[in-house]
Formats: structure tokens, sequence, C-alpha cells
């Protein structure tokens, strides 16, 4: 099933979108100052690897949250929420808690094969974490956000090894590329994965033609193949009637943080499809952003 065809009934959690993207109003998220655009990674005969980056008004050094867009590997766009949630809310609710949000691209697996995706997102935290003077965001206070496949890859950069650098190969694997800009890589404080495919993953994968990736690698880059004790707290949140992937996966996730002794809650929403079809979003974002904020030490929240 393609998630396109995931659309909420009339009068059923948000209205269904329309069938062509939304313009967007720029780049503008309401309370914050913006970089569109930045350049992450140059890579020779690919796209530029670009990122936005959100730093809320008035807030000195907030903390840093890095979203990551699903769309199944092989689509989706840093600057598109998936159609059915409103324009910019989930940018404009992480700036308005305190936090400031990089929404960011990585290549599609008809562009690179895997793991190029799981190296590009390592290289856009330790480009973030590099430059966090610069563009003025706490970098010792990161968190970690994806949907789908975007919540695969957030998992991946949160349970990698401490202190592994750029280009290191762990038990025949390398983990995070050399991508971009060098140097150890960073640990995220906190991480809440939506519907994130574990298994799944690996049934995509080899029911589609002409990927090509080894094996042994998509094995050792399933999410539970990398959780440890290091694992930062994490929110993982998933739908009872996700029909792209199952909510056992979130089970599997969940399951293998609480065996590691890690903090790890589930948060299981009832009668929600993928991309939390045929529930309201503003509930499920609040509860998410209120997690970040409480582990990232945001202004004004929870302690």
């Amino acid at each position: 099933m393609d998630i396109r065809d995931l659309r909420p009934e009339e009068g059923e959690g948000d209205p269904a979108p329309p069938t062509h993207l939304p313009p967007l109003t720029g780049q503008h998220v309401a309370g914050a100052r913006s970089w569109t655009g930045l350049t992450y990674a140059i890579l020779y005969g690919y796209r530029y690897l670009t990122l936005d980056l959100h730093v809320p008004e008035g807030v000195e050094r907030p903390p840093l949250v890095v979203w990551i867009h699903g769309g199944g590997w092989n689509e989706g766009d840093r600057r598109y929420l998936p159609l059915w949630w409103p324009e910019q809310s989930l940018f404009e609710k992480v700036v308005a808690s305190g936090m400031a949000v990089a929404t960011i691209d990585y290549r599609h697996l008809r562009e690179a094969v895997f793991p190029a995706c799981v190296h590009d997102v390592h290289a856009a935290v330790r480009y973030l974490v590099r430059y966090a003077d610069t563009l003025g965001v706490d970098a010792s206070r990161l968190g970690l956000w994806g949907e789908s496949a975007g919540g695969h890859l957030a998992c991946l950069a949160s349970f990698v090894p401490p202190r592994v650098a750029a280009d290191e190969v762990v038990d025949g694997v390398d983990l995070v590329g050399s991508v971009g800009v060098g140097g150890p890589q960073p640990t995220p404080e906190a991480l809440v994965s939506w519907y994130a495919p574990n298994e799944q993953f690996r049934d995509f994968l080899a029911g589609w033609d002409g990927q090509g990736a080894d094996p042994v690698i998509v094995d050792a880059l399933l999410p539970v193949s990398q959780v440890s004790a290091a694992a930062p707290p994490t929110l993982v949140v998933h739908g009872t009637d996700d029909q792209v992937v199952p909510l056992a996966d979130a089970h599997q996730i969940h399951g293998a943080l609480r065996d590691a002794g890690v903090e790890a809650e589930l948060s299981v929403v009832e009668g929600a499809d993928h991309c939390f079809v045929g529930r309201p979003i503003g509930p499920i974002l609040d509860e998410s952003v209120a997690f970040l904020a409480r582990h990232l030490g945001a202004e004004g929240a929870a302690r």
C-alpha cells in the first residue's frame, strides 16, 4: 500500500489533503529566525544536500531538534509535512516551545544505494553540531524526531555507538559514512520515533527491484540491531491501524530499548493509520513536543 492512498474520510480526523503539493508561504515559521537551504554536504555527481533551521526569537542558545521526513526512503522533502497535517504545524509547535528545529533532506534510494540516506542524516547532525555557535543553538541539548522512513533514520542516528567517527567501520559496517564534515558522531539527548519500520524495512528492500543493498548492512542497520544502553530516552508513537508499518515494529523497538535499560515510552494511538490518518494530529504533536522539551530542558518545560 502507498501512503498516498491513506487519506481520511470526510469528517474523520484531519481534513483530506489536496492531490497536489500545497504552496508554502516562503519558509517562514512563526516566531522564528530562519535559515533556509543551508548546504551541509557537497557530493560530486549528486544534488547538494540541504537543510533549513528555525530558531525561536528571544531564546538564547535554545535546544535543537532535528526533524527527518518520511516517504518510504524514495520521496519526501524537508519542507513538507504529510499533506493532511496543517502546513508548518510541527515546526511552529517546536519553536513555540522554546526549541530550534532543523529539517533536513537526504538522498533517496533511487539516487544512491542504501545506506547513503543513513550517512546523509549523520552528516547533517555533524554539520549542525559543528556550526551550532554560529547558528545560535545549543548542540549539547540535541533531540532527533522522525516519521516513517525518517523515524527509521532518526533511530539509527540516535542509536549509533558513542564517539564513532566519520568513516569508521564497526563490525564490518560503515555506520556513519564520510559525507560532509568529519569528527565524532554527536549523541542526542532524546529521540521521538513515529511509526518507524524495523523488520518492515528488510521486507521493503527485499520486495523492491534494483536496490542492490548488501543484506549484511541492512540487518546491521535495523533499529533494534543498533540499540544499546547508550541510546537516549525515547518516545515511540504508533497507530493501532497502521496499514504500512505494523504496530509490531514499534513493540520491537520499544522492547529492545527497555531490555537495554533505556528510558523508553510507547504511545499507541487508537484508530490511527499511517501518518496518524483517522486521528487529529494536534494532541499527538503536543505529546511529542512536550517529551522533547522535558528531556532537552527547553524554557518553560515541566521538569
